[in-house]
């Protein structure tokens, strides 16, 4: 994200959430920004950001400094009236103060947006000309189990664009994400021996995080998936048998026939702790071997 930039973060979960936004604040730290975040109800600011503590941020001396703000603007019912100038006076009360700028995230509550969101949309409408002008850096949240997407589609198109989490892992063939509706990784493009061990640095942090849950399971997204060898599935096999001690699972999804094919071969379907979702239609070619 560069100075200007307001995107709209639609998220599933609360998870999904907390990871973009801790993303977001911290590279603002790194890069000399003030943070700033505008929830939907008046709560102390430890309660706020308390989801960075597990990112390494001491959130307490962040706010004590002044490097990171909570502001219960938006928790007011006439909050959302004079949004852009809430923004307007932190942007350059952040620059006043010493700090390269300011990174600000908002979100509103569903009942304060007004008739079919109108008092939403025109506050939104308001904000563009405070982040073309000004040292600022934006998100807008949005919970898409409030919200419906079609709902949405204006909104969105008050922004530069969309934000989700970072990449996992990106070189010139494969492409990790994370997914959080289902909770697990999305991989995209080839899986050869030059790249097999980001899959298994990310299979294994995902694992990790599937253990704290209640149902430990990690879905693992194929579909776009081109190519994929014999070892990537010797992994995939072994971190379900992992994930089986420990009373979980690992579901795979958009399995191209033929590699089914080669796992029954081989066995691997029947390992413990491996599901295989039934295949939906894929592209002609599939993923190859």
């Amino acid at each position: 994200m560069r100075q200007g930039d307001h995107f709209l973060l639609g998220y599933d979960t609360d998870e999904e959430r907390d990871t973009v936004l801790a993303s977001f604040l911290l590279d603002g730290l790194a890069s000399g920004q003030r943070g700033l975040v505008l929830p939907p109800a008046d709560v102390p600011g430890q309660v706020a950001l308390s989801f960075l503590e597990a990112h390494g941020c001491r959130v307490d001396e962040e706010l004590a400094e002044g490097r990171l703000c909570v502001d219960p603007h938006l928790a007011n019912p006439e909050g959302l009236w004079d949004l852009d100038e809430v923004i307007r006076r932190e942007a350059r009360r952040a620059v006043g103060d010493g700090f390269l700028g300011l990174r600000v995230c908002t979100e509103s509550l569903r009942s304060l947006a007004g008739k079919e969101l109108k008092t939403l949309h025109d506050s939104e409408l308001f904000l563009d000309p405070v982040f073309s002008s000004l040292p600022v850096l934006g998100i807008c949240q949005y919970d898409r189990r409030i919200f419906a997407d079609t709902e949405l589609a204006p909104i969105a198109g008050l922004h530069h664009g969309r934000v989700g989490a970072d990449d996992v892992w990106r070189d010139e063939i494969l492409t990790i994400s994370r997914t959080f509706s289902p909770p697990g990784l999305a991989l995209a493009g080839e899986v050869d021996d030059t790249n097999v061990t980001a899959v298994a640095r990310a299979l294994h942090a995902e694992t990790d995080r599937a253990r704290s849950r209640a149902a430990p399971r990690t879905h693992l997204d194929l579909r776009e998936l081109h190519f994929i060898d014999v070892g990537a599935l010797r992994l995939l096999a072994f971190t379900a048998l992992g994930l089986y001690t420990a009373g979980g699972t690992l579901e795979l999804a958009g399995v191209a026939p033929h590699v089914q094919r080669v796992m029954r071969v081989t066995g691997w379907d029947r390992v413990p702790g491996l599901y295989m979702e039934p295949t939906r239609a894929r592209g002609a070619e599939g993923a190859g071997l």
